[in-house]
């Protein structure tokens, strides 16, 4: 009777015969944050004094935000690259910022996150005189806020010298450098976590990349034309330092990272690195553990698309 009803609990997998086991998303992928494209329809030809109206279309293809993180999330759009004696355009009245409840990002039921889509409108005028068409690129920056969360999974043993013999269910040296998927849906990613150790303390070093391509910008100039006034370099690449966790131990007492949880990382073409340490006097047992980052930043990203002017013609 054993036998058989190991045999029965072994194949049986809780679900109706005919019912898939559930799976699990991993949303957290992807190095895109917003995803802005013109829809294939969109008009490359106009004439003088013609009324001009098109669509950029917006997708979340990142983790940020979650339904709880609604209310962290800002972002505008912008447009520019032309002559605006000739081409006037901008997003329809009220639909320059975003609307973060249809952009929320990926998640275990939102697989493939939010969707937007803004009108842009305005008209162009005459062209100057003697010009038979204008030829001009116009382009579409979205500027919003955006988070990464990275999760890798490190050894914790407070003696791995110790010349005692016994069993451990992990190794400090076999978690010596632990890559990352290199992004976690996120235009920002950490992409490796380094393991070291002292005689009293455990080391990371934390590798932070800009993996989407845009521009890691300050979040105080999200709400300003990027084709306007542009922004100033040493204001750019600079991430903030949300929290560094080791399972439910904060590392955020002074001086245990460096820069320090709370304070901004600066990225040197495109890379940089949290440098934290962990100490392990009053640790006992060895054991796996989580190492959690999380990192906040404003992002910008553009698209553009080349558009002609014509002149009108006479009969």
């Amino acid at each position: 009777m054993l036998i058989v009803l190991a045999m029965v609990l072994s194949g049986c997998s809780g679900y109706p015969k005919g019912v898939e086991r559930p799976r699990e998303t991993d949303y957290r992928s992807g190095t895109k944050g917003l995803e802005l494209s013109f829809p294939a329809d969109t008009f490359s030809k106009l004439y003088e004094n013609d009324d001009a109206r098109f669509i950029v279309e917006i997708k979340n293809r990142g983790a940020f935000p979650q339904f709880d993180e609604l209310s962290e999330f800002r972002g505008f759009l912008w447009i520019g690259g032309y002559d605006t004696t000739v081409v006037e355009l901008a997003p329809q009245e009220g639909h320059r910022e975003l609307d973060a409840n249809a952009l929320e990002g990926k998640s275990e039921i939102n697989r493939d996150g939010g969707y937007s889509a803004v009108v842009m409108e305005g008209r162009t005028f005459n062209l100057p005189q003697g010009t038979p068409y204008y030829r001009t690129p116009i382009i579409v920056t979205a500027t919003y806020t955006y988070k990464t969360i990275a999760t890798a999974t490190i050894c914790v043993d407070p003696n791995p010298r110790s010349p005692d013999v016994r069993e451990k269910v992990c190794k400090v040296s076999e978690y010596g450098s632990v890559a990352l998927r290199g992004s976690q849906g996120a235009p920002v990613a950490v992409t490796s976590i380094e393991e070291d150790v002292t005689a009293n303390s455990l080391l990371f070093r934390i590798n932070v990349q800009n993996v989407g391509g845009g521009l890691i910008i300050n979040e105080n100039d999200i709400d300003n034309d990027p084709n306007h006034l542009g922004y100033e370099w040493d204001s750019l690449d600079k991430v903030y330092i949300r929290d560094v966790s080791i399972g439910n131990l904060h590392l955020d007492s002074g001086g245990q990272c460096r820069p320090d949880v709370g304070e901004y990382l600066k990225l040197i073409n495109g890379k940089g690195y949290i440098f934290c340490k962990m100490p392990t006097g009053g640790v006992s047992g060895v054991y796996k553990a989580p190492l959690n980052i999380q990192i906040e930043y404003a992002y910008s990203n553009s698209i553009q698309r080349d558009i002609e002017v014509f002149r009108e013609l006479n009969y």
